[in-house]
């Protein structure tokens, strides 16, 4: 089960996180971006995203373990 809840958890925050990158695209769709600004915006998203999913979903499994003991 707590497999199941951390998994959830990340899924959240991926969906969560997608959602606000597609907003931010969306407001900067016309100004050009250097290859070197993308790519280490690319890197910085890639460890929020890494970070965030490890962090929702130990967040969420502990709330399942402190609820459920």
């Amino acid at each position: 089960m707590n497999l199941s809840m951390f998994i959830i958890g990340s899924v959240v925050f991926i969906v969560a996180f997608s959602f606000f990158k597609v907003t931010a695209l969306q407001k900067t769709k016309n100004q050009n971006e250097s290859w070197l600004k993308l790519i280490s915006v690319f890197f910085v998203d890639l460890i929020v995203l890494m970070v965030g999913t490890l962090g929702v979903g130990i967040f969420f499994v502990s709330l399942f373990n402190m609820f459920h003991g």
